[in-house]
């Protein structure tokens, strides 16, 4: 497992643009999307209430600088991992509070992909799944991947999330 991990480490390119997920400075899961801004340092890593070997990567937008904690993953062997993944086209997606969508208590049938939750200092997307909004009751929102298919994510119209309008083809059966 520590292999695998080095391998995808000794992959990237300072530049290159990458998902990682690992944890923040505090030891809190985090995933972040972006820029790799620094070669990766071998470092302690707080995992689950532990001081633990691993690797710290710094990921954001191009512009940001590695000494900004904002952008430090750690990352550890099982639980952490760090892949090159190609640019989003940032000119569909939104960062915008859930209520923005269109979503509405009495309005069936919306679809949106999503792209995640924008935390803050998240600069872009950090992932793309097509999900179908259902209001449940109470100011609260369940995104469903497909029709009859598992909750994918769970907000009020205040969360702030990333998300993109659905194209009409995605639309169809089995969505």
């Amino acid at each position: 497992m520590s292999h695998d991990l080095e391998r995808a480490l000794a992959e990237l390119s300072t530049g290159e643009h990458v998902l990682a997920h690992g944890s923040d400075t505090r030891g809190h899961g985090v995933t972040r999307s972006g820029y790799l801004l620094a070669a990766p340092e071998p470092k302690t890593i707080q995992h689950n209430g532990t001081p633990t070997p691993g690797w710290r990567v710094c990921v954001g937008p191009r512009d940001a600088s590695p000494a900004d904690r904002s952008t430090w993953v750690g990352l550890v062997p099982g639980p952490g991992s760090v892949a090159a993944t190609p640019e989003p086209d940032m000119s569909r997606w939104r960062k915008t509070v859930f209520s923005l969508t269109g979503a509405r208590t009495n309005r069936h049938g919306l679809r949106i992909i999503f792209g995640g939750r924008a935390y803050r200092g998240s600069a872009e997307p950090i992932e793309e799944t097509p999900v179908e909004v259902v209001y449940t009751g109470g100011g609260t929102y369940e995104l469903i991947q497909q029709l009859g298919g598992p909750v994918h994510f769970t907000c009020s119209s205040r969360t702030e999330i990333w998300w993109a309008p659905a194209p009409e083809a995605d639309h169809g059966e089995g969505w």
